[in-house]
C-alpha cells in the first residue's frame, strides 16, 4: 500500500500542475490571414460566398469530394460536406461571410471571410480567420498551440490561389 501511495500522489500533483499551466493559455484561439486582391469587391465576394467555387481555390476542397447537403450553394443556410467535415454558412453581410466548420470528431470552429474595399487603388483585402473555443482539458490547451502552424500555411496557400484566380 505504501509503495502505491507515492506514484498515485505524484500523478495527481503532476496532473494538477499541468492543468494549472494549461489554464494560463487563452480559452479562445484565432488563426487569421489576409491578402490584397486586385479584383472588384463583388467578384471576390461571389467566389467566397459560393461554395461551388471553393474547389477552384481552397486547399483541401480541391482534392476532397464536396457534397451539397442543402440545395443551396451560396448564402446563409448553405451546408456542405468537404471530405469528412461539414461546413455551414450561417450568416452573410455586405462585407462578411460567417461559417461554422465541424470535424468528423465533432470539433467546432467558427470562421469568417471579411472583405475591405479600397476603391482608390482598386484592391479588395480579404481577411480569413478560424476561431476555436478550447475546454479546460490540458491536452486541448496544449494542443491548441499548433493551430497556427497547421491552419496558417493552408490558409495562405488558399488565399494565394484565390488571388491568382481573380487577377
Amino acid at each position: 500500500m505504501r509503495y502505491l501511495k507515492l506514484p498515485v500522489l505524484s500523478f495527481i500533483i503532476l496532473f494538477l500542475l499541468v492543468t494549472g499551466i494549461g489554464l494560463l493559455f487563452p480559452s479562445t484561439v484565432r488563426v487569421s490571414r489576409a491578402i490584397n486582391i486586385g479584383a472588384p469587391h463583388d467578384t471576390v465576394y461571389e467566389y467566397l460566398n459560393n461554395t461551388a467555387d471553393w474547389k477552384r481555390w481552397m486547399d483541401g476542397a480541391d482534392s476532397a469530394t464536396i457534397k451539397f447537403i442543402t440545395s443551396k450553394t451560396a448564402g446563409p443556410e448553405t451546408e456542405i460536406k468537404i471530405g469528412t467535415g461539414k461546413v455551414n454558412i450561417t450568416r452573410c453581410t455586405q462585407d462578411s461571410i460567417y461559417t461554422v466548420w465541424t470535424s468528423e470528431k465533432g470539433s467546432v470552429q467558427t470562421s469568417a471571410f471579411t472583405l475591405y474595399n479600397d476603391t482608390v487603388h482598386k484592391i479588395t483585402t480579404v481577411q480569413w480567420y478560424f476561431e476555436q473555443h478550447i475546454s479546460w482539458y490540458p491536452w486541448e490547451r496544449f494542443g491548441s498551440m499548433g493551430n497556427d502552424k497547421m491552419l496558417g500555411p493552408i490558409m495562405e496557400q488558399s488565399l494565394d490561389k484565390l488571388k491568382k484566380l481573380l487577377e
